[in-house]
């Protein structure tokens, strides 16, 4: 029987995490942990768990129940459609004419890549540097990428089959990351372009595909730390393989050993995350669900967008902090402290007064599709 969608605790806190996190790389130039990485993959990690279980749940309604798939790829494009392009583009639309009067003038922004969600593709292969402050924009790109072939790969595969699919998704994409660091590609190829960006969203849909199967917490706690402590030991055995296979000399065996590292670290968000999604009582997962928390991860979406556009001098005033005796670290904080403050104001009137109004034509839409594209009373063979 389809899986039947239920909402899953602790995601909304951990969205706000997640931009917390790319917000600190941006602004507060933390360099110690690739903190901007660890954000933007959790927020893979968490499109692929709900786009590919939704995708997967969707796909056996087709086998067991007759579902049209006209309809579901109809239903599921407009959901994404909503949720994506009205802040989006009105925002690129803004920045296009600003940037043509006054912002950011000698800087090449490459807004026309942006416009058709190649960010990505524009910031690692054509320009070769990240773009000012629209740099952050190739994720996007990436989702969006993810979300016009992931219909096509799962509605018309057998669900079965769509474990499997998402493995070889993770293991070529994992040879072809160590490939890009034994040919010394730049850090924003590797960033922005690298195919293991792809794996992080197909790893969140083995997790809901795979993860629902278990339904002792014991049993997944225990799972998800043994993947947690074989995850250099997969990274080791890709980078050997990948060895094998090119005739790498040591210097190139060494090279690889970012790509190792960054294997290891998104096998164990997987196996946090897995911990978290099966675990919902737990005390970690009660403190995600607060509801600042959860709120900005509501409004997570339109905080990223905007959060990188929020002038790193706000707040930056050396000679009056000193004529208060402020001293240099607090200086610090409270600059960042006034950014984010912007970045939660900027999100919470884009949620207000554009997204959440626009999010309530879904369910009309979705409605209107379903009664004209009703479900068949056979099952799709294919």
């Amino acid at each position: 029987m389809a899986g039947i969608e239920r909402r899953v605790k602790g995601l909304d806190g951990l969205r706000a995490l997640a931009v917390v996190l790319v917000f600190l790389s941006h602004k507060a130039h933390v360099d110690a942990v690739d903190v901007g990485k660890i954000g933007v993959w959790l927020f893979f990690l968490i499109s692929g768990y709900l786009i590919i279980g939704e995708l997967h749940r969707s796909r056996l309604r087709i086998e067991e129940q007759g579902a049209r798939r006209a309809a579901l790829l109809y239903v599921f494009f407009m959901k994404r459609a909503l949720r994506i392009f009205p802040v989006y583009y009105l925002l690129l639309v803004a920045l296009t004419i600003a940037h043509a009067s006054f912002y950011q003038r000698d800087v090449d922004l490459g807004l026309a890549w942006h416009f058709v969600f190649l960010s990505n593709y524009w910031i690692g292969v054509v320009h070769d540097g990240w773009p000012g402050t629209v740099s952050h924009f190739w994720s996007l790109a990436v989702e969006q990428q993810f979300y016009l072939v992931a219909p096509f790969a799962l509605l018309f595969v057998r669900a079965s089959r769509h474990g499997l699919l998402c493995a070889l998704v993770i293991g070529a994409a994992a040879l072809a990351h160590l490939a890009l660091y034994a040919e010394g590609a730049i850090e924003p190829l590797v960033y922005a372009f690298s195919p293991w960006n792809f794996a992080m969203l197909a790893l969140g849909g083995a997790l809901a595909i795979g993860g629902s199967s278990v339904t002792v917490r014991s049993r997944t706690a225990s799972a998800a730390w043994l993947v947690a402590a074989s995850a250099a030991v997969v990274g080791c055995a890709l980078a050997r393989a990948q060895c094998a296979a090119c005739g790498a000399e040591p210097a190139q065996s060494m090279a690889m050993l970012p790509g190792v590292l960054d294997i290891a670290l998104a096998l164990s968000l997987g196996a946090l995350f897995l911990w978290l999604v099966r675990c919902q009582d737990s005390l970690i997962v009660r403190a995600l669900e607060v509801r600042p928390l959860a709120y900005l991860g509501t409004i997570s979406y339109g905080f990223y967008l905007f959060h990188n556009l929020v002038p790193s001098r706000l707040g930056v005033a050396p000679g009056f902090y000193a004529r208060l005796h402020v001293p240099d670290d607090a200086q610090t904080l409270i600059a960042l402290a006034l950014q984010f403050a912007l970045a939660v104001l900027l999100a919470h009137l884009s949620w207000q007064l554009l997204e959440k109004r626009v999010l309530e034509w879904k369910r009309p839409c979705e409605t209107a599709i379903r009664n004209r594209l009703p479900a068949r009373a056979a099952a799709d063979p294919t």
